[in-house]
């Protein structure tokens, strides 16, 4: 089938996205003074960019050699604003889709123990116009959601299994 084909010329990037989450802000501003913990910040950061403009090279390969490519990361992440990030999400052919995770299954415990949906907003770049179509899921708003704060935000690095089954 199409969509078949369709996986197996393609690549999926998602690199870590920790030192990129807004919630890194909390703790960039929490150790401001700590000259030690802001350079070992600061280095890390500049090791996660540097994976990231590797994975934009290989999908920028993809697309020359006419296949596709898949990247995630958090909808808010500062990566998005990378410059080679915003070249690449301005060619033509490739398209910028939302995910909430909570359509697909994503949940966490809450302060009771029972599992709670996350949103978890998540972009998705691509240029498989099949992906980006079954990528797009927003949620209705019918249900509450578990915030990732306390160390959930760790355990939905994740995929839930109904997204992997796509």
């Amino acid at each position: 089938s199409a969509a078949s084909d369709v996986y197996k010329r393609q690549v999926i990037g998602s690199p870590p996205c920790t030192f990129f989450s807004r919630l890194q802000g909390l703790n960039k501003h929490m150790y401001r003074d700590n000259a030690v913990w802001m350079d070992k910040f600061n280095s890390c950061l500049e090791q996660a960019k540097r994976y990231v403009r590797f994975c934009i090279k290989i999908y920028n390969h993809q697309r020359e050699s006419g296949r596709y490519f898949l990247h995630e990361h958090p909808w808010l992440a500062t990566s998005w604003m990378l410059p080679e990030m915003l070249k690449l999400e301005s060619q033509e052919g490739v398209q910028k889709v939302r995910t909430d995770m909570c359509q697909f299954g994503m949940m966490t415990p809450n302060r009771k123990g029972e599992l709670t949906p996350v949103k978890k907003p998540t972009r998705w770049l691509t240029n498989s116009p099949c992906l980006a179509d079954c990528l797009e899921k927003h949620c209705p708003g019918d249900h509450t959601h578990e915030p990732l704060l306390g160390g959930r935000a760790k355990a939905a690095q994740e995929y839930p299994s109904k997204l992997c089954a796509q």
